[in-house]
C-alpha cells in the first residue's frame, strides 16, 4: 500500500465481503461463494489493523499505554465499549424472542455473562471480532514495550506456531483460541509495513500478480483439510485484495469512494438491517434466494451508511468511530 487510499479500498472491499457473506442466510456452509469469502476476509481485517498500527505509530515501543488518551484506552473505547453496550441492549429482546432465533439464549445472568466473555456466544455473533482484536493489540503492545518486536522473525515464528498448533474453536474464554489463530495476520501486517516487503510487492507487475492471486484464491474451494493450505489461501487473499486496491487506484475508479470511512459503522449496524430485511424478504415477500441475497446485502451496507452520513461529525459517531 502506498498510503491510506488503498487501505480504505481494502477496508471497504473486506466489509462488502462480510455483509455479502452474512446475506447467505439458510445457505449451506460449503457453498462455494462462502468458502471463498471466509478463506481470507477476516485475516484481511487483522492484517490491515497491524499495518495501520505501524502506519500511525512507527515508534510502537515508545507509545503511552495508560491514561485517558493512551492508545489502549482509545482502542478500548472503539472496540470494547460498543461491544459491551450494544450487546447488552440487544440481549433482553433477543432472549424474549429466542423462539424465533437460530441461537436462542435465556434471560438469565449466566447467559448474559456468557454472551460477553465468550465472544462467539454473543447475541450478535459478528461482534466476536472486537474483543479478539483488542486482545491481539494488547499482546502486541506488550511485545513492543519489552522491545521484542525488533526480533521480527522470532515474533513471526511464535505467531506461526500458535496458528499451527492451537486448534481454532468457537468456545474458548475471551476467544483465546481465535487470538492465537489471527495473531499471525496482525503481526504480518505490522511487519509488512515496516519492512521492504511492501516495496517489493508493489514492484511486481500488476498484470501478473492480480490474475495469479485470483487464480490461487480458487484453492479455497477444494475441501482439503490442511492448516498450511488455510494459511496460504488467507495470505493469498490478502495479496489479492492489495492487487485489487492497486488496480482500483491505477484505473482511477471512484465507485466505492462514498463508503470510505464508514466501514466500521457498517460492521457495527449491518446485522440489524440484514435481520430486518431477511425476515421481511423471507417470510412476507417470499423472494427467491437469488433475489433476497443481493437485496439483503444492499440493506446491510446502505442502511448503516445512511446512519453514518446522518450522524457524521456528532458525538455518537465520535464515540464509536473516531480513531
Amino acid at each position: 500500500m502506498k498510503g491510506l487510499p488503498q487501505i480504505y479500498f481494502m477496508q471497504t472491499f473486506g466489509i462488502l465481503l462480510v455483509v455479502f457473506g452474512h446475506s447467505f442466510y439458510l445457505f449451506p456452509p460449503d457453498n462455494p461463494i462462502l468458502q471463498w469469502i471466509y478463506a481470507f476476509h477476516m485475516p484481511l481485517f487483522f492484517f490491515i489493523s497491524g499495518y495501520l498500527l505501524h502506519y500511525t505509530h512507527p515508534q510502537t515501543n515508545q507509545m503511552v499505554l495508560t491514561g485517558r488518551k493512551s492508545y489502549l484506552t482509545r482502542r478500548a473505547r472503539r472496540l470494547l465499549l460498543p461491544y459491551l453496550i450494544i450487546s447488552s441492549l440487544v440481549f433482553v429482546p433477543k432472549a424474549l424472542m429466542s423462539q424465533y432465533s437460530v441461537r436462542p439464549v435465556q434471560l438469565t445472568w449466566h447467559d448474559y455473562i456468557d454472551n460477553l466473555i465468550y465472544p462467539f456466544h454473543n447475541v450478535l455473533a459478528a461482534y466476536w471480532f472486537m474483543p479478539t482484536l483488542f486482545i491481539i493489540m494488547f499482546l502486541f503492545m506488550m511485545v513492543a514495550r519489552l522491545g521484542l518486536y525488533k526480533y521480527r522473525y522470532i515474533v513471526l515464528g511464535v505467531s506461526l506456531l500458535l496458528y499451527a498448533f492451537v486448534d481454532y474453536g468457537y468456545d474458548s474464554l475471551l476467544n483465546i483460541r481465535g487470538v492465537c489463530h489471527f495473531f499471525i495476520f496482525f503481526v504480518a501486517g505490522y511487519y509488512f509495513r515496516q519492512s521492504r516487503a511492501e516495496q517489493l510487492f508493489h514492484s511486481c507487475p500488476l498484470w501478473k500478480t492480480l490474475p495469479t492471486t485470483l487464480l490461487l484464491s480458487l484453492l479455497a474451494l477444494f475441501p482439503l483439510q490442511s492448516v498450511w493450505l488455510d494459511l496460504f489461501t488467507a495470505f493469498n487473499g490478502i495479496a489479492l485484495s492489495m492487487c485489487l486496491a492497486q488496480a482500483y487506484e491505477r484505473l482511477r475508479l471512484t465507485f466505492l469512494n462514498h463508503l470510505y470511512g464508514a466501514t466500521y459503522y457498517i460492521y457495527l449496524y449491518s446485522v440489524f438491517f440484514q435481520i430486518l430485511s431477511l425476515q421481511v424478504l423471507l417470510h412476507f415477500v417470499h423472494l427467491p434466494a437469488i433475489v433476497f441475497t443481493p437485496l439483503a446485502t444492499l440493506f446491510g451496507v446502505y442502511g448503516p451508511w445512511t446512519m453514518y452520513r446522518f450522524w457524521k461529525g456528532r458525538r455518537s459517531v465520535n464515540l464509536f468511530i473516531k480513531r
